[in-house]
């Protein structure tokens, strides 16, 4: 099947309501039963996760009744009560939820960032950055369970209006891709990171060892507390933090490795963000991240390693699984670039017929993309590919989700594409 079939095949993700008022083991009850014959496959999912990781089938079982025993909760108290409510909607085993959680963010190939956008016939004093996103994993049976969330308050003075958005996966209580009026967030997954000595690497990974066993945040969770307040008492909507405030807070405090991309419809940061550190780039036009390091970043710390290398060294410092990773990659980006750089060739060849002599042209500041040339941006392979998930466009501005696209389990056939 061609890629231009399949995305036709593509359809919205379903809607579902959670209400932030009610008790945390009853918001996703609903949702829960709605999916309850498809829920109970994470056991399988589990083990399938296992062997990607490389872990030999015999150590399955010992490993699953180790983690039965030792995840039995998240960092955040509301949110292992909403994982309980789930378990007990349709008896799925609650370490189940606690790794699903934990580790879901792990191996994803996404792309991520946000451009200018302008329709036909609008000022441009409308224009405004739109975030895109996809997100490609290997676990194809979770395709089935992608959903979109919209948060309300039912006993705020508003209990009808949506604070928040988020596209995700059903059990899956994190945020990994959410909007929310004057904030758009995501994450993709970060194959390296800047540790250089033994020590490092310990912390990083001990760190690893801390979220899965419920003593520290996951990267999720935190985006989650930027997107929505987990009080209940907290019922009237205070507002998203600017983006100066997250370029503050975020940097220094430990987590995993990741690219964090956040909009609010005139800017737009991406964070390389590393365990206790992150490297920042910001954009109004155009700007994007997938899973590698930018070349132009300089390292934080002095020598070479895993991150700051990995493009004078090449992908062969990594094993073949990364290194395939980082070949992706960077075509995903290339493709989408390159759009974007054909779009700026264009309005600097229409300023340069219009133009006087001695007049200063700005192309990149007058580019801008519709919403409709941006989904066929989206939908282009390789940044759609046969192991995407979704793809979605959000609007910062207004709080909402224009485009979004579930993509069934199908092979390709991309040569004649």
């Amino acid at each position: 099947m061609k890629l231009k079939d399949r995305n036709k095949l593509g359809v919205a993700a379903p809607i579902f309501q959670i209400d932030l008022s009610r008790e945390p083991g009853d918001r996703y009850t609903e949702l829960a039963l709605a999916y309850q014959e498809k829920l109970p496959g994470l056991i399988a999912l589990f083990n399938d996760l296992l062997e990607t990781t490389g872990i030999p089938a015999r150590y399955h079982h010992p490993i699953n009744v180790m983690a039965k025993l030792l995840l039995r909760r998240l960092y955040s108290s509301i949110e292992t009560e909403e994982l309980r409510g789930i378990s007990k909607a349709v008896n799925v085993p609650m370490y189940l939820l606690v790794a699903f959680n934990v580790i879901l963010d792990l191996l994803m190939g996404c792309t991520s960032g946000a451009v200018s956008s302008l329709e036909p016939k609008q000022p441009k004093t409308e224009a405004r950055m739109l975030h895109f996103r996809t997100l490609d994993w290997l676990m194809d049976p979770l395709r089935s369970v992608i959903v979109q969330l919209d948060f309300i308050r039912s006993k705020s003075k508003t209990p009808t209006k949506v604070i928040a958005r988020s596209i995700t996966y059903c059990g899956y209580v994190g945020v990994l891709t959410g909007v929310r009026e004057q904030l758009s967030l995501s994450l993709n997954f970060r194959g390296v990171h800047n540790a250089s000595t033994r020590s490092e690497h310990f912390r990083f990974y001990f760190h690893h060892l801390l979220v899965l066993l419920g003593f520290r945040q996951s990267i999720s969770s935190i985006l989650r507390s930027y997107l929505l307040s987990d009080n209940q008492d907290d019922q009237d909507d205070k507002g998203a933090k600017s983006l100066g405030v997250i370029a503050e807070e975020i940097p220094p405090q430990h987590t995993t490795a990741a690219y964090l991309t956040f909009c609010d419809s005139k800017t737009t940061i991406i964070l390389e963000k590393d365990f206790s550190s992150a490297q920042i780039r910001s954009s109004n036009t155009f700007i994007a991240a997938t899973n590698h390091d930018e070349a132009t970043h300089e390292p934080t710390i002095s020598g070479p390693t895993p991150a700051t290398d990995e493009k004078t060294l090449g992908p062969s410092r990594f094993g073949s699984g990364m290194e395939d990773i980082i070949e992706e990659s960077e075509e995903r980006l290339d493709c989408i670039t390159s759009k974007w750089r054909s779009q700026v060739h264009r309005t600097e060849r229409r300023l340069r017929r219009a133009a006087t002599p001695t007049e200063s042209l700005q192309p990149e500041a007058d580019t801008t993309v519709s919403q409709r040339e941006l989904i066929r941006w989206i939908s282009a392979y390789p940044t759609t590919n046969e192991c995407t998930h979704f793809a979605a466009m959000m609007d910062p501005k207004s709080g909402t989700v224009l485009w979004d696209r579930v993509y069934p389990n199908l092979p390709l056939d991309l040569e004649d594409d």
